[in-house]
């Protein structure tokens, strides 16, 4: 009976310093790993990348009280001029949109900054609308004006893009408008 009390003590003190290594192995592992992350906080040798900073940033606070449509248009539709139409009928001063589609005719402009010339690309086959970005704000007289880049995918898998002049959808085009002035401010709503 002695020699089983005797061998079980043994195991059990075996097992207790065993548990305790492993938990000093553990904790001593960790001490690099967070000796360099609190260096990397700090502004040390290790930091990550960081990227460069915006010092003209500026930011505008919207609020929280906009508004968004779905406008669809149809073969034969301006994307422009029915943009401008949605945005008169609407009261939209203020504004942004996104949109996809097809068109079978467009003109793009584009800004060459170093000779302060304009060049424009025509596109007069069907092709996809792979991406349409812009905004709608209004001029001296309170007229919509919209202002819209594009990315035109045509059928040989090259794009175009560039500032969209104008554009006319050959299939469907979907546009999702969202009116930053809320929905309180517009008397049709």
């Amino acid at each position: 009976m002695y020699s089983r009390l005797k061998i079980f003590s043994v195991l059990s003190l075996l097992l207790a310093s065993g548990v305790a290594f492993t938990v000093v192995y553990r904790l001593s592992a960790q001490q690099p790993a967070l000796a360099k992350q609190s260096t990397a906080a700090a502004g040390g040798e290790n930091s990550a990348y960081r990227p460069p900073m915006a010092p003209g940033l500026k930011v505008t606070d919207l609020g929280t009280s906009s508004r968004t449509y779905r406008v669809n248009m149809v073969k034969g539709d301006g994307v422009i001029s029915g943009l401008t139409e949605f945005a008169e009928k609407n009261h939209i001063r203020n504004g942004h949109f996104t949109g996809l589609g097809a068109v079978d005719e467009a003109t793009l402009r584009w800004s060459d900054p170093v000779n302060r010339k304009s060049k424009t690309t025509e596109i007069n086959e069907k092709a996809y609308v792979a991406s349409l970005v812009g905004s709608i704000a209004t001029d001296k007289d309170g007229k919509p004006v919209v202002h819209a880049h594009t990315v035109i995918a045509l059928s040989d898998g090259s794009t175009r893009g560039g500032y969209l002049m104008n554009a006319r959808v050959s299939i469907i085009a979907e546009i999702f408008v969202t009116d930053e002035e809320g929905a309180a401010t517009s008397p049709n709503r």
